[in-house]
């Protein structure tokens, strides 16, 4: 297999979305550090466990990020009721505000990107989204959609 075309595709499309951005939105946080903010938004109660294997980030990475959060008051942790050992996260009101934020900015962001394609251009996009995702996730577990 040839993965020239794919490796391609990847370079182009992360920069597309600004992936490797220093800064959110001009925010002081990463991309990364957005991305886990919206997972919390998106699962409230969800656990560090848990958010390393549907990152696939590094244990000792997503503490980092989750002390910073903490710090910043946009997180909060709590015991979770069935099991004492581990911790649930949630947003706090701040965190809500800035995911809310940051959702409508991307949002934004998408829709300036994609006005130029007409209904055809965008429906065969949408397509062709799909399809990676459905052949993908035959190798890869499928991102639960929400």
């Amino acid at each position: 297999m040839d993965t020239r075309d794919i490796r391609s595709f990847n370079r182009y499309y992360t920069r597309i979305l600004g992936v490797f951005d220093q800064t959110v939105f001009d925010l002081d946080y990463s991309m990364s550090e957005m991305r886990i903010l919206g997972e919390i938004g998106r699962h409230p109660s969800i656990t560090a466990n848990e958010l390393t294997k549907r990152l696939n980030i590094k244990k000792s990475y997503l503490s980092r990020i989750l002390s910073k959060l903490e710090r910043n008051d946009y997180i909060f942790k709590e015991k979770n009721p069935e099991d004492s050992r581990s911790l649930q996260l949630f947003l706090t009101e701040k965190g809500l505000e800035l995911n809310k934020y940051v959702e409508a900015e991307s949002d934004k962001k998408v829709l300036e990107l994609l006005e130029p394609l007409d209904t055809q251009n965008y429906q065969e996009l949408v397509t062709a989204m799909k399809t990676i995702e459905r052949i993908l996730g035959k190798v890869a577990p499928e991102e639960q959609k929400n």
